[in-house]
C-alpha cells in the first residue's frame, strides 16, 4: 500500500530565504492511485534555473494520489498544505506558485492564499467553471502552446484569461509550434517562467516583454530561439 501524504520536495533552501517557489507538477482530472514521479521530469530544467536564483527557497509538491476528482479536489487541497507548509518554515516570506497542466490548476486556485505574490501556469487545465476572483492583486501569467488540444487546451485557458484579465494583471504568451508536452519552446517557456517568479518576488520591474503582453495580446506568440 502506498503512502497517501504529500511531500514537500527541497531543491534549493536558503538560511535566509527572501521568497519561495512552489513548483506544481501534472497529473490526472480524476484517479486515487499512486503519485508518479515521471511528471517531474520536465520539470527539471525549470527546477533547476529556479535554483540559480539567489535567495529563494525552491520546492516541489508531490501530492498524496495522481489525481484531481472532482468536488475532493486532492491537488488544490495538497497545494494549500505545502503553502501552509513553506510558512511554518519561512515565516511570511512571499511565495510565486508554478504549475504545469494539472498543477496549472491548482496554482490558480490557490493564489488567494495570503503569501502568494504571483501565479504561473503552464499549459495548464484551467475549465471555464473555475473561478478567478482569488486572482485579485496577484500578478498572473499563462504560457501555452498554440498546438495543444488536449483536456488542458489553449482554447480553455485563453477563455480563462479573458474572464481573469477583468479582475486582475495578465500576461498570456503562445509558444508556435508547441503541444501540451512542450517539446519545442520549453526553454524559452521556462527562462520567461524564471524571469517572471524573480520579478515578482523581488517586486521590481516585470522583463518589458510580459510587461507589455499584460495589456496586450492574449495571443502573443512567445518568442523562439530557433
Amino acid at each position: 500500500m502506498f503512502s497517501k501524504r504529500a511531500q514537500l520536495i527541497a531543491h534549493q533552501v536558503p538560511t535566509d530565504a527572501k521568497g519561495a517557489v512552489l513548483v506544481l507538477p501534472g497529473g490526472s482530472m480524476k484517479s486515487k492511485g499512486r503519485y508518479f514521479s515521471i511528471v517531474e521530469l520536465g520539470l527539471r530544467p525549470l527546477l533547476a534555473l529556479l535554483a540559480e536564483q539567489e535567495g529563494l527557497a525552491v520546492y516541489l509538491l508531490r501530492y498524496r494520489v495522481r489525481g484531481w476528482n472532482g468536488d475532493d479536489a486532492d491537488s488544490l487541497a495538497d497545494t494549500r498544505w505545502a503553502l501552509d507548509e513553506i510558512v511554518r518554515l519561512h515565516g511570511r516570506v512571499p511565495v510565486a506558485l508554478v504549475g504545469n497542466s494539472l498543477g496549472g490548476r491548482a496554482a490558480y486556485h490557490a493564489a488567494g492564499h495570503p503569501s502568494v505574490v504571483s501565479v504561473t501556469g503552464i499549459a495548464p487545465a484551467l475549465p471555464s467553471s473555475d473561478p478567478v476572483t482569488q486572482l485579485a492583486d496577484r500578478q498572473c501569467l499563462i504560457l501555452h502552446g498554440d498546438k495543444d488540444h488536449s483536456e488542458a487546451s489553449a482554447a480553455m485557458s485563453l477563455a480563462y484569461a479573458r474572464r481573469a484579465r477583468a479582475i486582475t494583471t495578465l500576461a498570456r504568451f503562445e509558444i508556435p509550434g508547441a503541444g501540451h508536452f512542450l517539446l519545442r519552446g520549453s526553454r524559452e517557456c521556462y527562462m520567461a517562467t524564471t524571469e517572471f517568479v524573480t520579478a515578482t518576488l523581488a517586486r521590481t520591474p516585470l522583463p518589458p516583454l510580459i510587461a507589455q503582453a499584460q495589456s496586450g495580446d492574449l495571443c502573443s506568440p512567445l518568442p523562439l530561439d530557433v
